[in-house]
């Protein structure tokens, strides 16, 4: 068989396996958080109440937090029901709740004795939908938001298996970051790194706890220079414990289960106080569709947007959409919209879709919102901005 030809073979291969990883990962409750640093787009996108916002809502940390700036709309879209609903329910929480420490409680510790009466109250004035979705599903609450789901249920074997939990987390804050580093390669990279565990961190079901296509994974591995996936997720830990553990909220769902209630920065920002008494007074108009961001675009009109929040979505798309959706972008766009995206590769799709003349990377402000990341899970934040 010739070289191109089985490259062909490998590359329809490939994108039957991403066709068949999106129809799966769509369909099931995955993210209880969002994995990407809310505060990070907080800061760069810069929102005020002139503010037009296309987001892809993830499990809905970054919509939430968006409210507390009061942008004028935003129009959240996701592909998985599951997450958009519980984007839903992170923003309307605030406009439907007197209490902070309720609302803390139902949110920041994942926990009600008797969610049922809170949930529709949160959600009466949502869709039909949305509010169907949580009268069936009162029971993640009963049991701990941030056990559910498909990324908490791998987590929580992880930390079984490995030993790993709050206390260990405090003893680990206490070590400097290299000590941190050697720490994880100790206790955690021979237990990674054994036969069984190579095995089920590259299984498809754990790709899609994980969030990471088949594409995905291939240029992860060879971006970082790993053989599979144990060796990158044990890169991976490392470059986490580099960063200020006591206040990396994702490093605390990970290890401990749950956030550190004893520290206010140390929770993604909706969950803050000042967020919350924002959020109570925001008038932002917020819809919430089931679609992929592709059909979002084609249906907007023309110069609606002044800010795109794209979390990694087109790192799932190949060259040729990439580009189908940097038009889009540029026909919904008005002069000056920012758009912020995470990529786990260097190049940059701007560039190769021949775009650069028309959106402009913003390097430095790229650059430190990369340093800035938590969850030190992509190559680049990109931030760009359209041109005049």
């Amino acid at each position: 068989m010739s070289t191109r030809v089985g490259g062909a073979l490998r590359d329809i291969a490939r994108g039957t396996q991403d066709l068949v990883f999106r129809h799966t990962f769509q369909e099931l409750f995955v993210y209880n958080i969002l994995f990407e640093d809310s505060e990070v787009d907080e800061q760069v996108l810069a929102l005020d109440e002139q503010s037009d916002v296309l987001a892809i809502s993830g499990a809905g940390c970054g919509v939430a937090a968006m409210i507390s700036r009061a942008p004028r709309s935003i129009d959240a879209i996701d592909l998985n029901g599951h997450h958009l609903a519980l984007a839903a329910l992170k923003v309307e929480a605030p406009r439907r709740l007197q209490r902070y420490g309720a609302f803390y409680d139902l949110l920041g510790r994942g926990w009600h004795r008797e969610p049922r009466p809170v949930l529709a109250q949160i959600t009466a004035a949502l869709p039909a939908w949305i509010r169907a979705h949580w009268r069936d599903r009162g029971e993640h609450f009963r049991r701990g938001l941030y056990g559910e789901g498909l990324t908490a249920t791998m987590l929580r074997s992880f930390r079984r298996v490995a030993g790993l939990d709050e206390a260990w987390l405090r003893w680990a804050a206490t070590l400097d970051a290299d000590g941190r580093s050697r720490a994880v390669e100790s206790s955690l990279g021979p237990l990674l790194r054994a036969p069984l565990a190579r095995a089920w961190l590259s299984s498809p079901g754990q790709l899609v706890a994980l969030g990471i296509n088949f594409s995905q994974r291939e240029r992860l591995l060879e971006t970082e220079h790993e053989r599979d996936m144990a060796d990158y997720i044990v890169s991976y830990l490392k470059r986490l414990a580099s960063t200020d553990v006591g206040t990396n909220w994702f490093v605390w769902y990970a290890i401990a289960g749950q956030f550190d209630h004893e520290r206010a920065d140390a929770v993604p920002p909706y969950l803050r106080r000042d967020r919350f008494e924002r959020a109570r007074e925001a008038r932002t108009r917020t819809t919430y569709r089931r679609r992929n961001v592709l059909d979002a675009l084609e249906c907007a009109p023309s110069r609606s947007y002044s800010h795109y929040a794209l979390l990694d979505a087109p790192d799932w798309l190949d060259a040729p959409t990439q580009k189908v959706l940097l038009e889009g972008v540029l026909r919904t766009a008005r002069d000056g919209a920012r758009i912020v995206t995470r990529t786990v590769e260097d190049e940059c799709m701007v560039s190769r879709a021949g775009l650069s003349t028309r959106i402009r990377r913003l390097d430095a402000l790229s650059a430190r919102a990369t340093a800035a990341d938590r969850t030190r899970q992509y190559k680049h934040v990109h931030v760009y901005e359209v041109q005049a």
